[in-house]
Order: C-alpha cells, then structure tokens, then sequence
C-alpha cells in the first residue's frame, strides 16, 4: 500500500527537515509540502529531489489546497512568524486562526487523514482543530515526543551514561506543566531510580530547555529533533512499529479527565489512535498530572470563549 503524506508548513526549518527525514527514510511513497513562502518551497523541494535520487523512490511535490486529497496523513507545522516568547501559551491566539483555515481544507479534502498537530501551543491547538474541523479525536494528534527524549537526555547526563541505554516518559502539557515520570526511567531495560536532588535537576533542566533556546535569538526550532519524533510517528502509523508513542489526545475521561488534550501514551495506526495506554503513576506523578490537567483545563475555558466570537 502506497503512503501519502501532506506537509504544512514545509518551508520553515520545522517542515523541511521533517520532509527530508521522511523522504530518506522512505516513510512516504507520496510527499506533498505545502507553504506560503513558495520560492522558499520550491528550493527545498528541488534540494530533496536530489538527495532521494537513487536513495528512495518518493514523488516530492508542490501541494495547493486541493492536493491534500487521498493523503493519509497531514503533518501540521503551520504557525505565525517567529518572536522571542517566554511560553508556548503566548502563541496561542495567533495561530488559532492559521488552525481554523487548514481544518476547513482537510475537512474538505482528506477527512479520513490522520492528522498530526506540531504547532505550539500543542495541547489546546489539537483541541481546535477537533472544534473546527469535527472529525473524530482519534485522528487528531499532537506532537509532544520531544519531552520525552529531552527528558531521557538529561537523565542520561545526571546518570553519566550513553543515552541509548536509558529510556523514560513525559506525560501531561506539553510546556512547564509537564510530568516526568520518574517511574517510568529505565537504564538498559530496569527500573533505576535517582533521588529527589537529581529528579529536581533533570526537572529545571527540562522546564528551562525551551527558553535557554529562544533566548539565543537565533530563530531557533527543534526542526531536527522533531523531524525524528514526527518520522518515529509516522512509522507506528503506518504499523512499521509497534511502540507505543506519548502524543497529545483529545480525552474522554481517560486518566480521569474529560475535554482537555494532553500527552499520553498512545498505540497508533491508520485510524489514529488505536488504544491509549493508562500507565500506573506514584502519587507524586498522580498529583503532577492533576496540576497539569488542571492548567489546561483553564486555557481549554479561555479558547472556547476565542473560537466562539
């Protein structure tokens, strides 16, 4: 079965480096890649025809609206311009509307895609495209995986190991309120547990990550490190894998919530998601996710009051 996936978004350092890992690792039989800056489009395109040749057989292409038709997936990375922020939140409104025109356009032409959120803030902007576009919360899913290879890279560090040979999870917000799970830390495949001064490093570490970047002013993107978490998306998708992935879903009482998105783990497929996995938390952990849901409950309120002017 041939995979076609659309790019939104592809001409920033987001999208492009997405295009090229999906393109080299022949995840897509079909890439189409969609922006409004299309002579930067166009380069890139150009570029990835050539690093595919002899390599992989994908068709890499320009896309307007109507080419979204029969994709399978749709990666969304779509945003406003780039400005120095000190939360993802802050970004919120803005891209709102940039949610709103694209959820008419795969309502329109590729309703039964799945669709793949990466667009900060994530958790309520999955939730939007759900409200503006009706399909199915199953289809709908945010990117959040960085959270837990950020979290696996400071643990390693802390550990003073390779971190191949450590493996652990985020769940919750995707920002300031996400939840460690400590519990879930692995090292070459058993429980290792760090104590409350090393758990308080590796968490300041993971919560000041995102503004240590921005505050180079360079324009920065986790375009890389997304590219890999998206492509490992994509490859559970399409069922090359098996794992199960921590992605933003729209919750329906699961975890004990109802009416928010949030990370969790999620087994995937061509339907979306196909079972969402409630992991056992410690009290601690338990206590963090309520905070966390908590937060977004409130943003959750503040943006259906937006979506509804």
């Amino acid at each position: 079965m041939s995979t076609k996936i659309s790019i939104i978004g592809a001409a920033g350092t987001l999208g492009s480096c997405t295009a090229y890992r999906l393109a080299t690792e022949g995840l897509a039989d079909e890439l189409v890649m969609f922006d409004v800056n299309r002579n930067m489009l166009k380069s890139h395109i150009m570029d990835l025809q050539i690093a595919v040749a002899g390599l992989q057989n994908v068709d890499i292409r320009e896309g307007h609206a109507e080419d979204l038709a029969d994709s399978d997936i749709v990666i969304n990375n779509a945003g406003a311009p780039w400005r120095v922020v000190s939360s993802r939140m802050e970004k919120l409104q803005e891209n709102l509307t940039i949610v709103e025109e694209w959820a008419e356009k795969i309502t329109t032409y590729c309703p039964a895609a799945v669709v793949i959120t990466s667009t900060n803030p994530v958790d309520p902007l999955n939730l939007a495209m759900h409200r503006f576009s009706g399909l199915d919360r199953k289809k709908l899913l945010g990117y959040t995986l960085n959270d837990s290879t950020r979290f696996v890279h400071f643990a390693a560090q802390a550990l003073d190991v390779q971190t191949t040979r450590v493996k652990g999870s985020v769940i919750g917000e995707h920002g300031d309120y996400a939840v460690l799970l400590f519990s879930s830390l692995r090292l070459d495949g058993k429980p290792v547990s760090v104590d409350n001064a090393m758990q308080a490093d590796i968490r300041s570490r993971h919560r000041n990550y995102l503004k240590s970047a921005i505050g180079l002013g360079t324009g920065w993107t986790s375009g890389w490190a997304s590219s890999i978490g998206l492509a490992a998306m994509v490859s559970a998708i399409t069922a090359k894998t098996g794992a199960p992935i921590p992605c933003s879903v729209l919750l329906e009482g699961e975890y004990g919530f109802d009416g928010i998105c949030m990370s969790v783990p999620a087994e995937l497929s061509l339907d979306g998601v196909r079972k969402i996995i409630e992991v056992e938390l410690t009290p601690d952990e338990k206590n963090a996710l309520e905070e966390s849901a908590a937060y977004l409950q409130g943003i959750t309120a503040q943006m259906e009051k937006n979506i509804k002017k």
